[in-house]
């Protein structure tokens, strides 16, 4: 007789988890409301969209580049020291901005790097406490899929707050609130338990040699085929936040822009929710492949059949598969590289990710000018699963077993 799946409830039940999860999406929250809060503060106080956007992409690439290196420095230096003088640094240059909102031009690009820079990877070091405090198999697997609603969640929350607040207050309010939940989120972070026993491993440089993934996670086997894999969710992913607004245009009726993405984002939500509760044959690798042929069929097909209702249809059925494949990006990166490297390895899944999005959004946006939204979308799926059919063989070749674990996945990172 089977034994039933773990629920949520056991996850958080687990001791430690809670006072480091909660913190985590206080943290993440200010990341989900600061972008709409600067945006409307730079527009404001310089006039222009232009600058704001100018400002705001430039911290959104600082970011991107800073992502591994930040992560590295975490699994080298321990969460307590780099994650507390990221979440200072983040903080103070969001109240920088507010109290600065009309500093000259290079000022203003000053503080984006430092900020995109600062940005603390909460979700990368959250997903190394689940690691450590959940065993591999099925209840971590509940815990990466907790992790990833409540961020998809988050980040659906967190414009809307940030626009209520600008709506009442302005958007300088807005600001200084992401500073002051960034600076909650860091403190209280790193006061867990389970966080302060992630210490780092700065002590291993003698045996690192005899452990070449202790170095890098893209040194470890079958890694980086999982990281360009990711690529694919990513380029579908950049080309929806662009296709909703055009589809809805299209069909003269803008208002369905966020009717589409919500419908994206909720169905998502749902999938990673019903992942968690699942026991999917298959080691991870084939999983990934598999919903990433869903992801990929059902944005295509409604791209090509055109339309809002094929659309909105093709949006939900794909975007369950959407969370899912971070989920099993996550456990594939936990699983395939070396536990003193896993808040690099999972920032690289992001950094993946976030990459496909920037390339699906520029194809998506080059070819809609020569063509329809929906043909921009099925053409951008093409390319998608393109990487899905270059990387699959590779993937699958280096896949671990189900719920595997590296070597030395049982030792305490310190």
């Amino acid at each position: 007789m089977s034994t039933p799946p773990p629920s949520y409830r056991a996850v958080l039940r687990t001791p430690g988890v809670r006072p480091a999860f909660l913190p985590s999406i206080i943290g993440r929250l200010s990341l989900a409301t600061s972008g709409l809060a600067l945006v409307l503060m730079l527009e404001q106080s310089t006039g222009s969209f232009a600058i704001a956007g100018a400002i705001t992409a430039a911290l959104g690439i600082a970011n991107v580049i800073a992502t591994p290196v930040r992560a590295r420095l975490i699994d080298r230096r321990g969460q307590l020291a780099v994650m507390t003088a990221l979440g200072a640094l983040h903080a103070l240059s969001l109240i920088a901005f507010a109290v600065f909102p009309a500093a000259p031009l290079p000022v203003l690009l000053v503080l984006s790097v430092v900020a995109g820079v600062s940005s603390p990877p909460f979700g990368a070091t959250m997903r190394v406490v689940w690691s450590h405090a959940l065993p591999a198999g099925a209840l971590r697997t509940r815990g990466f899929s907790l992790d990833a609603v409540a961020e998809e969640v988050t980040f659906a929350v967190g414009p809307l707050v940030a626009a209520a607040l600008v709506a009442l207050s302005g958007p300088v309010a807005a600001l200084v609130l992401s500073a002051g939940c960034v600076a909650v989120g860091t403190g209280l972070f790193v006061a867990s338990g389970l966080s302060r026993q992630q210490r780092g491993s700065h002590r291993i440089t003698a045996d690192a040699p005899a452990f070449p993934s202790a170095r890098t996670p893209l040194r470890s086997r079958g890694f980086l085929p999982v990281v360009l894999a990711m690529t694919a969710p990513g380029l579908i992913l950049g080309a929806v936040e662009l296709a909703a607004p055009a589809l809805a245009v299209e069909a003269d009726a803008p208002f369905m822009a966020g009717i589409l993405l919500a419908l994206f984002a909720s169905a998502s939500a749902i999938g990673g929710l019903l992942f968690g509760r699942l026991r999917l044959p298959g080691s991870h690798a084939a999983q990934l492949l598999a919903m990433l042929g869903v992801l990929v069929l059902c944005t295509g097909v409604a791209g090509t059949v055109g339309g809002l209702v094929a659309g909105a249809v093709g949006l939900v059925l794909g975007g369950l598969c959407l969370a899912p494949l971070l989920i099993v990006g996550y456990l594939s990166a936990d699983e395939l590289t070396d536990p003193r490297v896993r808040t690099e390895a999972s920032s690289w899944i992001n950094t993946a990710v976030n990459l496909g999005a920037a390339v699906g959004a520029l194809v998506f946006g080059a070819i809609t000018d020569a063509a329809t939204p929906g043909w921009a979308l099925a053409a951008t799926a093409l390319v998608a699963a393109g990487i899905g059919v270059a990387v699959g063989p590779v993937l699958v070749r280096h896949a671990a077993p189900p719920d595997a674990a590296p070597d030395g996945a049982a030792e305490a990172t310190g």
